[in-house]
């Protein structure tokens, strides 16, 4: 549930998720890792990604959206990839 309509007090559903947790040492990067997918409208996403930041910040846990490339990165400093795989 978000505000989708900008009143943060709104319960109205934003979207149907799937959540996939991937759990260290048995990840791709070898560390705990959140996937979401959420259907792939650009106001979805956007409204989405917005919602998950803030609720980050109201809890006071690390929520961001993942760099390019950052999970191929982490699996190669991890020891899960070597470079000819990358």
């Amino acid at each position: 549930y978000a505000g989708a309509d900008n009143d943060r007090n709104s319960r109205s559903v934003l979207d149907h998720a799937l959540v996939l947790r991937f759990v260290a040492p048995r990840s791709f990067t070898g560390e705990n890792v959140v996937e979401v997918h959420v259907h792939g409208s650009r106001a979805v996403i956007s409204c989405f990604t917005s919602e998950l930041l803030r609720l980050g910040e109201v809890l006071g846990i690390g929520v961001r959206v993942a760099e390019r490339g950052e999970f191929s990165r982490r699996a190669f400093e991890n020891g899960r990839m070597d470079l000819t795989e990358i």
